[in-house]
C-alpha cells in the first residue's frame, strides 16, 4: 500500500513540475469575456382591465352574464352561511380572454337593504372568519378557464333579500338569499 502512495506522490510531483514549465513569465492567463444574452420575443399581451358603470342584471338563475368591458363572464351560484360568521357569495368567473386574468382584477362589493330602502355596504371578512380556505381568485385564471370564486362579507344570507353584488362591471340585483 505504501508503494502505491509513493508512486502517486511521485507522479503528482512530476506532473506539476512539467506543467509548471509550460507557462513562461510572459504568458498570463486572461479570463474570456462571456456575454450572456437572453432572447427576447414580442412582449406578452396583458389582460385588459376597464371599469365603467356596471350593468345591472337580475339573472340569478345560473345563466352567464357577460362583462361589457372585460373579456369575462359571471354566473351567480348563490349565497350561503359562513362556517365561522357572515355570509359567502359564490360566483363562477370565466376568462374569455386569450391571456390569463391576474388575481387582483376583481374587487367585488355587496350592498344590502336594511329596511325602508336604506342600503348599506357590507364589509368583506377574512377567509378565517368565514371558515373557508380561499377567497376570490387565488391564481391567475387562464384563458377559457372558469373558477367558482367565493367572497365573504359580514352579513348573512338572511339579510340579502334585497341586495346588490357588483363584480367587475356587472351588478347582480334582487333577492340574493339563495
Amino acid at each position: 500500500m505504501r508503494h502505491h502512495t509513493l508512486s502517486a506522490a511521485a507522479l503528482l510531483l512530476v506532473t506539476t513540475l512539467t506543467l509548471g514549465g509550460c507557462v513562461s513569465e510572459d504568458d498570463t492567463a486572461t479570463p474570456t469575456d462571456i456575454e450572456v444574452t437572453t432572447p427576447t420575443g414580442a412582449p406578452q399581451p396583458e389582460f385588459h382591465q376597464e371599469f365603467v358603470d356596471p350593468v345591472v342584471s337580475k339573472e340569478i338563475t345560473g345563466k352567464r352574464v357577460d362583462d361589457p368591458k372585460m373579456k369575462l363572464s359571471y354566473k351567480w351560484q348563490g349565497s350561503s352561511y359562513g362556517a365561522g360568521s357572515g355570509g359567502i357569495i359564490v360566483v363562477a368567473v370565466t376568462n374569455k380572454s386569450d391571456v390569463p386574468m391576474p388575481v387582483d382584477v376583481l374587487k367585488p362589493k355587496l350592498r344590502y337593504n336594511t329596511g325602508n330602502n336604506k342600503f348599506v355596504d357590507a364589509n368583506p371578512i377574512s377567509a378565517e372568519q368565514a371558515g373557508v380556505d380561499i377567497l376570490g381568485v387565488d391564481r391567475p385564471l387562464g384563458p377559457g378557464a372558469t373558477t367558482n370564486a367565493k367572497y365573504a362579507f359580514d352579513v348573512t344570507p338572511d339579510g340579502l333579500w334585497d341586495a346588490e353584488f357588483t363584480i367587475g362591471n356587472v351588478t347582480f340585483k334582487g333577492n340574493l338569499n339563495n
